[in-house]
């Protein structure tokens, strides 16, 4: 699976939200935090990170030198930085393995890591492979909280077949 043009565009509008966002930090080196759900198979979460990446550096000259966390959300949620170009030829998910859903931390604690790890962030990609798993939350106060105040701001959701920014999955939280 990769960016079909029509999403590449979406997420293009996506990011471009993000970046302009009123209070988002502006200096120095951009860092971005790309979270990979671990339900994916190899190869296709190798493409779609590659789009990803790709449709990024094409976007703008602010993503040309990032500081680039991946963060593989399964049973664990493990942060690795990695060289975009890794990312871009693939090598970096050489040793990586999927995982059954059923295992998996839940979206309140992924987004609680994100706030808590990853906050300074500029932008967040979160490659998400069921949209239902991840709108599934047994706390909404809990993950209301984690998202506020600016993470929501900065989370960009890319689900297999349509994107949403971070604020309206918050919206759609009871």
């Amino acid at each position: 699976m990769s960016l079909t043009p029509v999403r590449n565009l979406q997420l293009h509008n996506q990011i471009e939200r993000v970046l302009h966002v009123p209070g988002n930090y502006r200096g120095g080196i951009l860092e971005m935090t790309m979270v990979v759900d671990r339900a994916y198979d190899r190869e296709t979460v190798k493409i779609l990170c590659a789009d990803i990446m790709e449709s990024c550096k094409k976007q703008s000259d602010i993503f040309r030198n990032i500081r680039l966390n991946m963060v593989m959300w399964g049973s664990e949620i493990v942060t690795q930085t990695v060289a975009s170009a890794h990312i871009l030829m693939g090598t970096f998910f050489d040793g990586y393995e999927a995982e059954n859903t059923e295992i998996a931390k839940s979206t309140e604690q992924l987004m609680e890591y994100l706030k808590k790890f990853h906050a300074r962030s500029k932008l967040i990609l979160a490659v998400v492979h069921d949209r239902d798993r991840f709108h599934e939350t047994t706390d909404a106060a809990r993950l209301k909280e984690a998202l506020n105040p600016f993470l929501k701001q900065k989370l960009v959701i890319v689900y297999p077949d349509e994107m949403e920014s971070g604020t309206e999955f918050f919206i759609k939280i009871l």
